[in-house]
Parts: C-alpha cells; sequence; structure tokens
C-alpha cells in the first residue's frame, strides 16, 4: 500500500470513527490528496476500487455537507467534483444546523408526560441545555477564528 493509499484509508477510518460512511471519508481523502480539481466518478470508482452505488450515495452525502463540489468541463458531459473551498465555512454551518435541528427534537420530546422530578427528564434538560450552549457559541468561534486569521495578515 502507497503512502498515499494509507492516507485515503485513514481518513476513510476517521469517516467511521464519527458514524459515517467509511467510503465518505475516503472520497474525501482521494479528493485532498489528488493533484487535480477535475476528479470524474469513473476516477473515483477506480482508484477506490468500489462500487457505483457506493460511490454515487457517497458523492451525494459529501455534496449535502459541502464538503466537495461538483462542476463541468465545456464540451465534456461528465461531471468532476473536487473539495470545496470553504470547506471550514461550511463545516460550521452544517453543525450549528444540525445542533438547532436536534434542540427542536429534545424541546418537543420534553413536552410529553414526563414526571416533572424524573431522572430521564432531568437529563433531557442537561442536554438541551448544552445544545442551547453549543447553539449561540459555535458562530461566536467562526468570529473568533476570522479575527485570529486578520491579525496574522
Amino acid at each position: 500500500m502507497t503512502e498515499k493509499e494509507k492516507y485515503i484509508e485513514d481518513v476513510g477510518l476517521f469517516y467511521e470513527q464519527y458514524g459515517l460512511p467509511k467510503m465518505a471519508g475516503r472520497i474525501l481523502g482521494y479528493l485532498i490528496t489528488s493533484e487535480s480539481d477535475n476528479n470524474s466518478f469513473d476516477d473515483l470508482k477506480n482508484s477506490l476500487k468500489a462500487s457505483k452505488g457506493s460511490i454515487s450515495g457517497n458523492i451525494n452525502l459529501l455534496l449535502n455537507q459541502k464538503m466537495i463540489e461538483k462542476h463541468m468541463i465545456s464540451g465534456d458531459r461528465k461531471s468532476y467534483y473536487k473539495m470545496t473551498l470553504n470547506t471550514l465555512e461550511n463545516i460550521l454551518e452544517s453543525k450549528v444546523k444540525s445542533v438547532t435541528q436536534f434542540k427542536i427534537i429534545l424541546e418537543k420530546g420534553l413536552q410529553f408526560d414526563l414526571s416533572i422530578d424524573s431522572l430521564k427528564k432531568q437529563n433531557l434538560n442537561e442536554i438541551l441545555s448544552y445544545y442551547e450552549f453549543l447553539e449561540n457559541e459555535i458562530p461566536l468561534l467562526k468570529i473568533k477564528w476570522e479575527k485570529s486569521k486578520l491579525k496574522e495578515k
């Protein structure tokens, strides 16, 4: 296994540790290490030795997460993929969105008739408080990050 192949597998394993498909991580690892921004579906399928279905589903996942971009080349009917330039911004935006959505789910769950003093209700309220904290803090981290980049210039 080459260093590049090992790296691609490591990115896949990293993704897998956090409950995401290993193939999505492998695709991302491939795009990170690719010398070209014009990586076709077939390039990914052949290089990663994966099925069409696996590549297709995981490309869609990465597109939805805004981790990768799809683009065309004039005169060519194929779609090509590359890393998104503003990946960090997209990751933070995605995290805030997921935190907000889960917070709404928790709020709805707490509307059910749980006894006021139940340990379950206390735990759910603690989790809800944490998600409210994250919802407020993640955007502030982005602002802090941008300020630190300005200081470096």
